[in-house]
């Protein structure tokens, strides 16, 4: 996959698996935009990763992410590959009203479900005007396939992304772009930190709990799987098991309505 990539804008930057991707098509020697809400980490990478372009977007305010993108495929018009990695995970308990918000789970559902589709609406054309190979790669989770009590709004969303990159695959057959999931088990980020005590308390302590995959370990294994290429979504441990089982269960239906997503 390497091969094909020359320019990536990356899309949630600044921590987690967006950071980890970061570094590493910086150390591919490929052009990187590194983009994110946050500036002070921002300015943290241009200053550790020399000639790292960086952007600051909150995907979460969508009125301006169509027009800042459009902006930043005019900047770098040789942008051949998007990775939309930003996103939210919050607990709640729909029968205990207080554990959620209204407004916690618009924020939810528009960072990790509206954002992506908004992205791709601008991000699509864009990649097909290329005429060349061109990856749009978004995040979604093992929890879209099996999903887990406490993350009520995060599961749907996920499953949401799934259904929308399925989609969006099947209308780019014979293109030029190649729509690529990552579907990552529970990984060593700073996605559930501020949740993660009281998830460990509700598996019924540190004895009990399941233990995140190390952020370098799952780097490794993913990458790896990006380099050979070919697979629609990219899945390791915990989110293999529900990547199989959905295709194994779905991908003959699709292939009766042949539907390539």
């Amino acid at each position: 996959m390497t091969a094909n990539i020359n320019t990536i804008l990356i899309l949630g930057a600044t921590s987690g698996l967006g950071e980890a991707f970061t570094r590493y098509f910086y150390s591919k020697n490929k052009k990187v935009i590194a983009s994110g809400r946050r500036l002070n980490r921002l300015d943290t990478l241009k200053s550790e990763l020399p000639g790292l372009e960086t952007v600051q977007i909150d995907v979460s305010d969508i009125p301006s992410l169509e027009a800042n993108l459009t902006s930043i495929f005019t900047t770098y018009p040789n942008i051949d590959s998007i990775f939309v990695i930003a996103g939210k995970q919050e607990i709640g308990q729909f029968t205990e009203p207080s554990t959620t918000s209204a407004e916690a789970i618009a924020s939810e559902i528009t960072v990790n479900l509206t954002a992506p589709l908004c992205i791709a609406r601008v991000a699509v054309p864009h990649l097909l005007k290329l005429g060349k190979p061109a990856t749009f790669l978004t995040v979604t989770s093992g929890l879209a396939f099996i999903p887990l009590p406490a993350y009520p709004v995060y599961n749907a969303t996920k499953a949401g992304l799934h259904l929308f990159n399925v989609t969006l695959r099947t209308q780019l057959t014979g293109t030029n772009v190649n729509v690529i999931e990552l579907a990552p088990p529970y990984v060593d980020t700073e996605l559930d930190a501020k949740n993660r005590d009281k998830v460990v308390e509700m598996q019924g302590g540190e004895d009990k709990a399941v233990k995140p995959m190390p952020l370098k370990d799952y780097m490794e294994v993913t990458t790896a799987a990006l380099e050979k290429g070919g697979e629609k979504e990219v899945a390791t441990g915990f989110s293999a098991m529900g990547v199989n089982a959905w295709r194994g269960a779905f991908q003959p239906i699709l292939d009766q309505f042949g539907f390539a997503g």
